[in-house]
């Protein structure tokens, strides 16, 4: 009997000892698991931040227009106008419907025979500008926008590429 208890000892103590083993077999491996699920959605998530800052820089600063460099206060108005002298802005590509690329133009008016006003296209100081409007004003192609005794201020630059494959860069500019 008595080795019936010593071998009963001996086997509870085993017993005890695998247990506990396996407990922390258990524990060992819950605790890999849990570093391993804790690292991969942390994976996931600076995944989606980085995604998130890359679309995010990679955004237009100003309503969608790729390109436009705003300044963070505005410039000098860039048309003045002489006693004599008209300017408009002549339309040539529509970009968005409140921004589009136009030509300052400047005319000189001229009184000639019998009194009659003539406009005399000054050719030479044509300036291609970036023409936005704040004002919800739509724009189309070919328009002609007065702009004689009124200040075309320029508020940034665009940059874009023209058919021809040249770089440009134009004023930005609102019509105050």
């Amino acid at each position: 009997m008595r080795n019936y208890k010593i071998l009963l000892d001996s086997l509870i103590t085993k017993c005890i000892q695998n247990n506990e083993s396996k407990t922390s077999k258990y524990k060992y491996i819950m605790k890999k698991g849990l570093i391993f699920l804790g690292g991969f959605v942390a994976g996931i998530l600076a995944t989606i931040l980085v995604a998130y800052f890359i679309t995010i820089a990679n955004k237009p600063n100003d309503g969608g227009l790729v390109g436009l460099t705003l300044f963070p206060e505005k410039g000098e108005c860039i048309t003045t106008t002489l006693k004599n002298k008209s300017c408009e802005i002549e339309i040539f590509q529509v970009l968005a419907p409140n921004a589009a690329l136009g030509n300052i133009k400047y005319y000189t008016d001229e009184k000639r025979f019998g009194g009659k006003t003539y406009r005399n296209y000054d050719i030479l100081n044509d300036v291609v500008v970036l023409l936005i409007n704040y004002d919800n004003k739509t724009y189309y192609d070919d328009q002609k926008i007065d702009i004689s005794n009124k200040c075309a201020r320029q508020i940034g630059t665009y940059q874009y590429t023209t058919k021809s494959e040249f770089e440009k860069t134009v004023p930005a500019i609102v019509i105050e």
